[in-house]
């Protein structure tokens, strides 16, 4: 247990405790988005801080339907790097979204990251001007692009 940990609660239909889990290192980890994935586990996303640098990372957490840890990702550079939104693609493989400030062209960008089933990156790309932008939240659309919305400094209206 460290300053801070994910913390997962399972509830059932009546709102009642079946289970709850706690995820964490020594530093501060938070959670900001979880899904239940087609095989009945869960995807979870937000980030980690990095005990040797103090950095913030992207952490993506698999667990199964009592709770228990499949596999972890960290993902992320030299600064601060955040999950804000998580979702199964069709593919069975995930896409995140949330922003970056170790990669991109501006002071804060948004970071779009497509894992496969088992948490590996395929790729990631970031969006932005030369401010600060982040994304929030993803969908994939019909077609199998994706949407992203979250907000800007960088672009007026």
């Amino acid at each position: 247990a460290g300053r801070g940990d994910v913390y997962v609660v399972k509830l059932d239909r009546r709102g009642y405790l079946v289970w709850s889990k706690t995820f964490g290192g020594s530093d501060y980890d938070e959670a900001r988005s979880i899904i239940q994935t087609d095989d009945g586990s869960y995807a979870i996303a937000g980030f980690t801080v990095l005990e040797d640098t103090g950095d913030r990372n992207v952490w993506v957490i698999k667990i199964d339907k009592e709770g228990n840890k499949i596999w972890d990702k960290t993902l992320g550079g030299t600064s601060e790097d955040w999950a804000y939104s998580i979702i199964q693609t069709k593919d069975r493989g995930y896409m995140v979204a949330g922003w970056t400030s170790s990669m991109g062209a501006g002071k804060t960008d948004v970071w779009i990251i497509k894992l496969n089933k088992r948490g590996d990156l395929v790729w990631d790309k970031t969006f932005g001007g030369s401010e600060d932008d982040e994304a929030h939240s993803i969908i994939q659309t019909e077609d199998g692009g994706y949407a992203v919305a979250g907000w800007t400094e960088s672009k007026g209206a």
